[in-house]
């Protein structure tokens, strides 16, 4: 089995559960690819949280890819994180790398208790509700990477970052992705 196939087949499990939907997951893989490459130089041994983390896109992926990151998936539903263990386990078993942690909770109750360098958003929420629940995970020079649709300018962004927040957005391309990175 190649890396990429094992790779899918740990998504197949999100996607037998109905966690994903009834996609071509390799697509799906490429989709979350932006996410690595918008992670650029972040240098070994960061911290990335995927929030809302669901069937581990994108965060399985930067777990796969990038393998000397230290990924942390945290998903409210007991469900799916019984699932993203299963998977995470899964994924190191045949693939060394940090651990990949799981947290069933709901993202807020980190704020406060935890940094991270980097912190992802896929299908999370409207803008409001991601920049509230992310931006104070942040470390002070953390960036938010969040999932937009395809011909988005990137503007809903600015608008949901106020002036107290010091922070600024801007689009990342990639090839079948792109993602707003926000920065303080």
């Amino acid at each position: 089995m190649t890396m990429d196939e094992h790779l899918l087949s740990v998504l197949q499990l999100a996607q037998d559960a109905g966690v994903i939907g009834n996609t071509d997951l390799s697509e799906e893989i490429s989709r979350a690819r932006v996410f690595v490459a918008a992670l650029g130089t972040c240098p070994s041994g960061a911290a990335v949280l995927d929030i809302g983390s669901g069937g581990g896109l994108p965060g399985l992926v930067i777990a796969y890819d990038r393998p000397d990151v230290h990924v942390t998936l945290i998903d409210r539903r007991e469900k799916r994180t019984d699932l993203l263990q299963r998977q995470a386990t899964r994924l190191r078993r045949h693939q060394p790398g940090l651990p990949i942690d799981v947290i069933c909770a709901d993202v807020r109750t980190l704020q406060g208790e935890r940094t991270f360098d980097v912190v992802t958003a896929r299908s999370f929420g409207s803008p409001e509700v991601v920049v509230e629940s992310a931006l104070p995970l942040l470390t002070p020079v953390g960036r938010l990477l969040v999932s937009e649709p395809p011909h988005s300018d990137g503007t809903r962004w600015c608008e949901a970052l106020s002036s107290e927040m010091s922070a600024s957005a801007e689009l990342f391309s990639q090839d079948a992705g792109r993602v707003a990175v926000i920065t303080r």
